[in-house]
């Protein structure tokens, strides 16, 4: 259940804290006094999207954290253990970091995570339900989605295997398109891809080879400026002049000199070996400068060849290139290709075999997966209209309808080759019609409580989160939606923001939402009421203009009578 949650310069918030309560929390307020603030928070909290416009004027950061108990959440723990996370003694912080440059962090227990990691830990956490989910109800595309959420393991596996095997069949097809494709042009494409490939081996290319040539080829280009300057150092360094002697005759007597004092001074022993060591190396120089001199041959038919050869190297990798890598990696392309095509008859019908040997499965997961709906559907049915009887609809018909032939691969998708639809008949006597045609506001809100009820039931999420899903109810209705809503709370926690006092009213925790001015700035907070401020938020909400004593005194029964209403509910089986 969601223990906590901190919410620092979001919009009109600057800094606040909100402790939840186990079984039903409702939070009311006026109209703008941030109730959807609150929600936007724990919607940041949960993983959902990040906008710089929520960061509080004035603010460069922004942050929420949301504080879980998950004991006995074995999904969620076993996730956290399986990325290396812990959650200390039960208790588990997540949150999001915003701030104004785009920079947000996510985080859980503390450490950073990613979006998705944050998004896949609290989904078995939370379920937000919002009034944009009247109109996602209203579709006919998200019911199968729905359904299928009701499923269990055995069936996620199903709905799994269809979706790997739509993926093998999809990948099959593709090949086969794009190999028919190319045979239609099979005589042109075969003639091109051999011209390529039989420009290409006549060069004999090897890998690095015009690296090693451009080396040659510069060395050969600046052979005289290379002989002028090798022999000018052999002269230098090993050769000498009659005008002066070599580096390395200099050395030789510097060393003769300093070697005659060396017995009278440690110094000059060191610098007689230094002398020694650099005489040594002066002449291995020379005998290195000799040789080069010896092997500085020009060789101009030599340097013709090169030159050639790079131009014939440039040219075609200009065509196949950048590189010459590229050009070896375009020959042996081709050359698959090329045997590809000519074998295309042989790989064509390997194709076709594959095709229809994962259409064949495909098809055959598809019809378990279909079987495995409509056997969902029926018990989907029963317990819909089993919660719908709770909600004051016990005479309305539920019904999943599919809606195209089980076989039809034209509407084959990952999902397998169903549609489905909700119909629902309101009244005895009236034919079964699209939910999204037939029910009217409040209907709507309703059988959206009770699909959301079935679900709760079925995956156990610890915490559901409902925001004015009672838009409108109104009356005895808003009591039975707010006994629905009591009766969920037996088993998880509920937070719900509504605007109806007899909803309010069965709460365990009663917050409400203010606005605030301070310091000439807008704000906004949350307190926790106490039995009095129940009483007076409850005949703000129940309003009227009559005698304030009178509308005080109804709030007060009203409180006392759903007191008891509320034990009757939790007692229940």
């Amino acid at each position: 259940m969601l223990l906590e949650l901190n919410i620092r310069n979001i919009a009109l918030i600057e800094r606040l804290r909100i402790d939840f309560q186990k079984g039903l929390n409702v939070l009311t307020g006026e109209t703008g006094a941030g109730k959807s603030i609150v929600i936007d928070s724990v919607n940041l909290a949960l993983g959902g999207r990040a906008d710089r416009d929520l960061i509080r004027t004035g603010a460069d950061r922004a942050s929420v954290q949301a504080v879980f108990d998950i004991r006995g959440n074995e999904r969620a723990l076993s996730l956290l253990d399986e990325w290396g996370l812990e959650a200390e003694d039960g208790y588990l912080a997540v949150g999001r970091e915003l701030s104004s440059s785009g920079r947000n962090l996510c985080r859980i227990g503390g450490e950073v995570a990613t979006l998705s990691q944050l998004r896949q830990l609290t989904t078995l956490l939370v379920e937000l339900h919002g009034q944009h989910e009247h109109q996602e109800l209203m579709s006919p595309s998200r019911h199968m989605a729905i359904l299928d959420a009701f499923g269990d393991e055995t069936h996620r596996e199903k709905m799994r295997a269809v979706q790997t095997l739509y993926e093998r069949y999809m990948d099959a097809k593709r090949e086969l398109d794009e190999l028919t494709s190319e045979m239609r042009d099979q005589a042109l494409t075969i003639d091109i891809l051999s011209r390529q490939l039989e420009e290409i081996r006549a060069l004999k290319i090897k890998e690095g080879e015009d690296e090693k040539l451009e080396r040659q080829f510069r060395l050969m280009e600046n052979a005289e400026k290379i002989a002028s300057g090798v022999g000018k150092a052999y002269h230098l360094v090993y050769a000498g002049s009659d005008r002066a002697p070599s580096v390395q005759e200099a050395l030789r007597r510097a060393a003769a000199a300093m070697s005659g004092i060396a017995d009278i001074d440690d110094r000059f022993a060191e610098m007689s070996r230094r002398l020694d060591e650099m005489f040594y190396a002066a002449q291995d120089a020379g005998y290195e400068l000799q040789d080069m001199m010896e092997n500085l041959e020009f060789d101009e038919a030599a340097f013709d060849k090169i030159g050639a050869r790079l131009d014939a190297l440039k040219k075609i990798k200009d065509k196949f290139g950048p590189a010459l890598s590229d050009v070896i990696a375009f020959r042996d392309s081709a050359q698959k290709r090329l045997d590809a095509l000519q074998q295309g008859d042989e790989r064509l019908s390997e194709l076709r075999a594959r095709l229809d040997a994962a259409d064949r499965e495909m098809m055959e997961a598809c019809v378990t997966l279909t079987a495995s709906r409509r056997v969902l559907a029926e018990a989907f049915e029963k317990n819909v209209m089993a919660q719908l009887a709770e909600l004051g609809m016990g005479k309305v018909r539920f019904l999943v309808r599919f809606l195209i032939p089980e076989q039809d691969k034209r509407r084959l998708s990952p999902q397998g080759a169903d549609q489905v639809e909700f119909l629902i008949s309101p009244n005895p006597g009236e034919p079964l019609k699209p939910l999204s045609t037939t029910a009217s506001g409040g209907e709507l809100s309703r059988v959206m409580l009770a699909i959301k009820a079935v679900m709760a039931e079925r995956e156990q999420v610890g915490t559901m989160i409902f925001d004015e899903v009672d838009t409108g109810v109104s009356g005895h209705m808003a009591q039975v939606v707010g006994e629905k809503m009591c009766m969920i709370a037996r088993s998880r926690q509920v937070i719900a923001v509504s605007h109806l006092p007899q909803i309010a009213a069965l709460g365990d925790a009663h917050f409400l939402v203010e606005k605030t001015v301070k310091d000439g700035r807008t704000g906004s907070s949350v307190r926790a009421l106490d039995e009095e401020g129940r009483v007076a938020e409850l005949a703000r909400l129940v309003g009227g203009a009559g005698d304030p004593e009178s509308s005080l005194h109804h709030a007060q029964n009203m409180l006392s009578a759903a007191s008891v209403r509320r034990e009757e509910l939790r007692q229940r089986a």
